[in-house]
Parts: C-alpha cells; sequence; structure tokens
C-alpha cells in the first residue's frame, strides 16, 4: 500500500463506520491555549496504558520511545531522552538509572496526573533550563480550596483494567479542605502480567508498582504555599528491550512551593528534592544467561546499583504592564549518579559504570510579553546555563578468580588500561550556554493569526555521554543493541530552529498547522569507536557472550530536522465532531549521509467523537506510514506501516460517577512500532534482536468517583 494510500485509508474506515459509534478511542483530547501548548486532560481521556508517555502519541509532534510497559521515553519533533525538558509540577526529575528504566513520566502515574501538556514548537525560556527538544509537563491532581471556613473530605476513586494484560489499577485520593487549607493523601497500586501480541507474549514486560502521597497546601490573601511528599515503589518489571529488567526502583520525592500576587507583581519560588535507588539484574525475570551445555553460565550473571540524588530551585518573578508582562528569574539543577555492576556469584567482581557523577547546571532568564498593536504581539526571551559536570575515578575487575592467564586475565587487564586512562584525563567539564527565542504574531482577520518564530537553544552532553568510559550499553535508554564509549571533551549541543504556522478558529472549524526546521551544531551521535584498546575488549566480551562488537563512541557531528505537524477538528453536526492529528518529521546527518536514529513516521490520527446527553463515545484510526529513512550508522531495522482501530466510550451514571469502556486495536492488527526497540531477552515467540512487536486486541475499562 502507498504512502497517500495509508494516510487515506483511516478516513474511509471511519466515515463508513460512523453508525458504530459507541465507545470511542484510546484517549480523548480536551485542547487549552492551543497557540503554543497542547493538554491531555485525563478526566475527559480514556487511558488503558500504565505508562503516562503513551499519552504523547496523541499530540501533534511528541511520540514515545517505548523500552517497556513502564519505560517510555518523551520524544517530540523527532528528539528524545535528555533533548526534552520533562518536568512534574514545576520540578525536573533526572532518571535513577544510566539507561531510562524511570525515565521522568514514570514519577507521573497515569491514575494520578491531572493533566499532561507539551508546548508547541519554539519553547520560551522560562520554561526549563535546557529545552532544545521540546518541553512536556504533567501535573498532579492536588486537590481544591474550599469556600468557608468549614472542614469538608473530598476525594476522588479510580479503578482500571485491561485484558491484553491482565492489568489492573487503583487509587484513592483524600483530600481534607477549607477556605485556607488543603490536606491531601494519594494511594495507588497496579500491575500488569506480561502483554500479548498476535503471535504470543512479550517477555518480560510485566510491570509492579506502588505509590503513596501526603501534601499541605495553605493560602491566605496574597500569599499560597504547598509541600508534597512522595513515595514510588516500582517492583519487579520487565523491559524486554534493555539488558536488564527492574528489581526495584526506591524513589522519594519531595516538592514545595510559594507564591505571593498582588495586582501587578507574581513572584513565585519552589524547591524539589529527589532520591532514587535502583536495582536490575539480567537473570530473576528473564531466562540468565546459558552456556554450552545448555546450563545457567554463573560468570554471566550481573546485577546492577544505581543512584541519583537531584534538588532544584526555582525563583521566578512576573510583572504585569500596560502591554504585556515581564518575567525573570534564576533556575538551578543539581544531580549527582552511581551505577556499580555486579555479579551475584563472585563478591570480586565489579564494574563501576559511572562513579560519583556530578552535573549541575545554574541559570538565568528574562523573558518579555507584549502586544505591539491592537492586532500583533511579540515574545522574546534570552537565557544563560552554566553548567558543570565531573566524574571520580573508576575501578574495575573482571578476574574475580584472579586467574594469572586466560581470556577473564586479558579483558581485566584491557579494563584497567582503560580505566586508568579514563582517570588521566581531566574529567571536570564547564559550559557556558545561552539560549534565545522570539515569536512574532498577528491577526490578519478572517479568524486567523499567524506565528513566526526562531530561537537558539542549546544542550551539554548528559552523563553516560561524557563519562561512559567502558564499552557497554549504558546510553540514555537507546536501545539499539549497541555498545558505547563516553567522551569528557564533547561540546554542548547548539540548535537554531524557526516555525511558521497560524491558528484557524472558524465558527466550527479548527486549524492549527505548524512547520519547523532546526539545524543542530554538535549533535551529540555515536560514531564508530576508533579506541583499538576499546575495540578488542568489545570483541572478546562479545566472544564471551557478553555485549556486542564494533563500540560505537559518542562524538560531535552536524545535523538537521524538519518537518510539519497540525491539529484541527470539524463539528459535522451538533453531535458529531471530526477530530485530526498529523505528524511528519525528519531527521538527518549533514556531515554524512545517514539518517538519524529512531525517528517516528509520519503519523496521523483521526477521530469521529459522538456526544449526546449523559454519554459520549469515539471512533478512532491511527495510522503510522512506512519508516525506510533509517540510521545505517545504528543499523536501524525498516518498518512497515500500519493502520489500527480503536474504541471508547464514556456514560456519566451519576453526577458524581463515570464509567468508561474501550477497545484497543480492535481488529487485532500485527504490526511494528518503529519506535519499539529490539529484543534482548530470551522469548520463544519473538528473536533476540528483532523489533518487539505491536500489543494485540485490548479490552479495558475504568471507573471514576468523586465524591
Amino acid at each position: 500500500m502507498s504512502y497517500h494510500t495509508r494516510l487515506l485509508a483511516p478516513v474511509v474506515t471511519l466515515l463508513s463506520s460512523t453508525a458504530l459509534a459507541q465507545p470511542a478511542n484510546i484517549e480523548e483530547i480536551l485542547v487549552i491555549g492551543v497557540q503554543d501548548t497542547h493538554t491531555v486532560r485525563t478526566d475527559d481521556t480514556m487511558v488503558a496504558p500504565a505508562d503516562t508517555a503513551e499519552l504523547l502519541k496523541k499530540m501533534p509532534g511528541a511520540n514515545i520511545n517505548k523500552n517497556g510497559e513502564l519505560t517510555g521515553i518523551a520524544q517530540y519533533r523527532g528528539m528524545f531522552g535528555d533533548r526534552v525538558n520533562v518536568s512534574i509540577n514545576g520540578a525536573h526529575v533526572s532518571s535513577g538509572g544510566p539507561n531510562a528504566m524511570d525515565a521522568p513520566l514514570h514519577y507521573a502515574p497515569v491514575a494520578l496526573i491531572e493533566s499532561l501538556s507539551i508546548s508547541r514548537g519554539i519553547v520560551p525560556v522560562s520554561a526549563g533550563q535546557e529545552t532544545i527538544g521540546g518541553h512536556v509537563h504533567a501535573e498532579t491532581y492536588s486537590g481544591d480550596f474550599g469556600n468557608s471556613t468549614e472542614w469538608q473530605l473530598a476525594g476522588r476513586t479510580y479503578l482500571g483494567g485491561q485484558s491484553v494484560n491482565n492489568g489492573s489499577v487503583g487509587s484513592a485520593l483524600l483530600s481534607l479542605t477549607n477556605r485556607n487549607h488543603i490536606l491531601r493523601a494519594f494511594l495507588m497500586k497496579e500491575r500488569g502480567d506480561d502483554s500479548e501480541f498476535h503471535d504470543g507474549r512479550i517477555t518480560p514486560s510485566n510491570y509492579d508498582r506502588d505509590r503513596w502521597d501526603a501534601g499541605y497546601s495553605y493560602q491566605r490573601g496574597n500569599h499560597e504555599f504547598s509541600f508534597d511528599f512522595a513515595r514510588n515503589n516500582t517492583l519487579d518489571s520487565g523491559t524486554a528491550a534493555l539488558p536488564m529488567d527492574i528489581n526495584s526502583l526506591d524513589s522519594e520525592l519531595l516538592r514545595s512551593r510559594y507564591q505571593w500576587s498582588n495586582l501587578d507583581y507574581t513572584f513565585t519560588a519552589e524547591y524539589s528534592l529527589n532520591d532514587i535507588r535502583h536495582w536490575m539484574s539480567n537473570y530473576h525475570l528473564r531466562r540468565p544467561p546459558l552456556n554450552a551445555q545448555g546450563n545457567p553460565d554463573l560468570a554471566r550473571f550481573r546485577n546492577t546499583y544505581t543512584s541519583s540524588d537531584n534538588s532544584g530551585l526555582v525563583l521566578k518573578l512576573e510583572k504585569d504592564v500596560d502591554n504585556g508582562l515581564w518575567r525573570a528569574g534564576v533556575d538551578s539543577h543539581f544531580s549527582e549518579h552511581l551505577a556499580l555492576i555486579l555479579n551475584p556469584n563472585a563478591a570480586a567482581f565489579f564494574t563501576d559504570n559511572f562513579k560519583d557523577i556530578e552535573r549541575n547546571v545554574i541559570g538565568a532568564f528574562i523573558e518579555r510579553e507584549m502586544s505591539l498593536s491592537s492586532n500583533t504581539g511579540l515574545e522574546i526571551g534570552v537565557r544563560y546555563n552554566r553548567v558543570t559536570s565531573d566524574s571520580g575515578a573508576v575501578d574495575v575487575n573482571l578476574n574475580p578468580a584472579n586467574l594469572s592467564a586466560g581470556m577473564p586475565f586479558q579483558m581485566n587487564n584491557m579494563a584497567h588500561t582503560l580505566a586508568a586512562q579514563f582517570n588521566a584525563k581531566d574529567l571536570s567539564q564547564s559550559d557556558g550556554n545561552t539560549d534565545w527565542f522570539a515569536r512574532f504574531s498577528i491577526d490578519t482577520s478572517y479568524d486567523v493569526t499567524w506565528y513566526v518564530g526562531a530561537a537558539r537553544k542549546s544542550r551539554s552532553p548528559s552523563y553516560q555521554e561524557r563519562y561512559l568510559w567502558m564499552p557497554a550499553s549504558s546510553a540514555g535508554g537507546l536501545a539499539d543493541g549497541k555498545i558505547y564509549m563516553g567522551d569528557p571533551d564533547l561540546k554542548p549541543e547548539v540548535a537554531h530552529e524557526m516555525e511558521v504556522g497560524f491558528d484557524m478558529n472558524r465558527g466550527r472549524f479548527t486549524f492549527y498547522p505548524r512547520a519547523f526546521y532546526k539545524e543542530v551544531t554538535d549533535f551529540i551521535q555515536g560514531v564508530p569507536s576508533t579506541n583499538a584498546l576499546a575495540n578488542s575488549l568489545a570483541q572478546m566480551l562479545a566472544n564471551a557472550g557478553m555485549g556486542s562488537a564494533n563500540p560505537l563512541q559518542f562524538a560531535n557531528v552536524d545535523a538537521s530536522y524538519y518537518g510539519f505537524d497540525m491539529e484541527s477538528s470539524y463539528e459535522l453536526s451538533e453531535r458529531l465532531t471530526l477530530r485530526s492529528v498529523l505528524s511528519i518529521v525528519r531527521g538527518q546527518r549533514e556531515d554524512i549521509r545517514d539518517d538519524l536514529y529512531r525517528i517516528s513516521p509520519d503519523n496521523m490520527i483521526l477521530s469521529l467523537d459522538y456526544t449526546k446527553n449523559n454519554w459520549t463515545a469515539s471512533l478512532e484510526s491511527m495510522t503510522y506510514a512506512d519508516q525506510k529513512r533509517v540510521s545505517n550508522t545504528n543499523l536501524e531495522a525498516k518498518t512497515d506501516g500500519y493502520t489500527i482501530v480503536n474504541l471508547t466510550g464514556r456514560i456519566n451514571v451519576s453526577p458524581d460517577m463515570e464509567l468508561g469502556m474501550g477497545v484497543n486495536n480492535l481488529l487485532d492488527k500485527e504490526y511494528e512500532d518503529h519506535l519499539a526497540a529490539y529484543n534482548r531477552a530470551w522469548n520463544p515467540d519473538v528473536a533476540i534482536g528483532a523489533r518487539l512487536p505491536g500489543l494485540g486486541r485490548s479490552v479495558y475499562a475504568r471507573m471514576m468517583w468523586y465524591f
């Protein structure tokens, strides 16, 4: 099927299936502030997956790199990972592990969040420190102040389940409120078995997560203060796309906020603290490594302990003026990381994957929003970030038996030499990065407002890109099956981007298209390693059944991104609405002829919504084109296009209770999601090295009760 035919197929499916409009798509979208933000509110959205990042698939330009059922990495216009700034209630969370098993949205479960938003296009400098690839923000439920001094008990109960993995989730939010105070508590439990696809199961893909929160808010006069503490415990959870699975993720998250405001000024202070402890292994959920006789190879058993301690502070002042506002502030994010690889069968074995890593960012910004005339507006801003990083001295013992000859002895000598070379380098790095943005708008009447924007955005290397000293796959969740080496001397990435688009609101028809181009200097990409010692060690490890040969080394290259995305809706009648989202992006190297890795294929969502009295229903199609533009450097496999159809429906059985039900992949379509990674765990249904398949038909339901 051709690409154009593939995009037209869902139109035919929807228009010919209007009579089937009972339940609806997996999630309905409520668009708020469409000029520069796209928001999904979970109260108005049917949600099946456990991973909040799945909601990004519904947003123009956004998607998810899926490495596990709780391990989704945000992608926006082709960029992903650390390039996309993700915040939760204003706080930035650094992953606890070097492969992003707990990507930031892991700490914003679907059953807890109130909304998930993306900044469409060029991101204001006030949104975050390093937003070269965009900005995603999650807000959790916090309760509402009452209208009197009398105390009132309120809350929300959320129950859900899905058939594709026998998954279930239950949560309860309780709040005790009056005019000045909110006391709140939240409890959640969710679990799921291995997920099913057309011809089998993805193993391991089970998950188990507990969460509890407690918080307090106070307001009086011009002052408002809040304090929240959360404990997120993720237990056994599979990540078949990565070399290990989650054994435990014990996380403590603290956030406090103070705001003072009057007619002209608003001052905000926010502080966050996150403490994450993470264990993983390659044997407790997946089949352990085997020797030539088919018995467990105890020498290749691995478990890894990682930790991440990070804190952040934001001070921001806004001033209203006659034709707009001024916004200025300072912010900081301090993080420390450690990763230690062990063998449970050999106490002397260890590898300092990362040792005493520090990465700190201190920034300052100033921003202006103004009306130039009755029909024109301008937003401008500038930011400066000071980024410093450092690593402790590393060590290794790959020869726990202390053999004086043989492969373990040779590998250990090579690893010791690499460690010595790394320790001898100047590991302390500092960068001074300047960002700016400008966005001009003009109302040309006819219900159309045009936008044009430009920006310079930067990002310093991640700690994995700088300090991965030995060939390993700890590469921030790239999940390409390759192993990598870092480089402490990497330069920061610098992107110059432009965007043009318009907003059209004509009665029953809305249309919000954007076209963009981004050129990135010193883009950080893995290139074939020229380190002879590292290459030899990688080959020996591969021969011993550990890792792969031919490592890549992070290096600065040149790259570019360009594309188009849009969202639109049309009210066919008082009860019927047709909605669409289209996303097209290209990412390519400019120094050589190659495409960038893991770029989302062209995709379109069409949804037909029906509303009547106290119930709604939707029929949705999601179409992905063939992806033939793949990275040869990363040995990326091509994928065929596909269309899946989803149904959902919701009914308000009372003013305080809603029941919903849906079916994902109604036709049980067999397909490959290009942004799913490659299988790393033995599975009779999926070959090692094969792309993980898309999930099969799933019936799901939820109940929400407010009191």
